[in-house]
């Protein structure tokens, strides 16, 4: 039995639902101290899937320190996306795009995809990333570094914190999943 507290678990992913604006693209800190709190309260023992949700959450929670020093030990591809996301958020893009390139294709992949498209759903057809994900029907975690890197006008930066709050969601949903089933 895991010894982490599902109950703790889901009442960190409730106030992390309830933030209002999605986190930014590089965080200054923790987005909320009590939360952070109760987060390193959480106790995932051994269990690779506990630890792999309590990275997720400290990372949807802007800790970007917290969440590295568990993804560095996650060895295998799920653990390397965390990784990923942490360095793209850090700044540290090349490092980042290291990381991807051992994620592989993730079961999240045509999830963030369809999300970025929806997000898109009323831009023109020359909107660049429009453009982008209609070209390609695979979600490229590499182009979404770089544009994380070259974001410059504030609607560039909205709709790519707001996919990266998916993204980040969805790796805590799929990590949650895993290890509640095991729990």
């Amino acid at each position: 039995m895991n010894p982490m507290d599902a109950a703790a678990a889901k009442k960190c992913v409730d106030k992390l639902l309830a933030r209002r604006e999605p986190g930014l693209l590089v965080p200054k800190g923790p987005w909320n101290d009590e939360l952070q709190r109760q987060i390193g309260a959480l106790d995932p023992g051994k269990d690779p899937n506990a630890l792999a949700l309590k990275a997720a959450l400290l990372l949807w929670n802007d800790d970007l320190d917290g969440c590295h020093t568990i993804a560095q030990d996650l060895d295998d591809p799920h653990g390397a996306y965390l990784h990923g996301v942490m360095h793209r958020r850090e700044p540290d893009y090349g490092n980042s795009k290291y990381w991807f390139r051992r994620v592989g294709a993730h079961p999240l992949f045509p999830q963030l995809r369809k999300a970025a498209l929806d997000l898109l759903s009323d831009a023109p057809t020359s909107d660049p990333y429009k453009g982008a994900l209609e070209k390609n029907p695979d979600w490229d975690a590499f182009r979404m570094v770089d544009w994380c890197e070259s974001a410059a006008e504030e609607r560039e930066v909205s709709f790519l914190r707001a996919l990266q709050a998916m993204e980040i969601q969805g790796l805590t949903y799929y990590w949650r999943d895993r290890w509640s089933h095991r729990a």
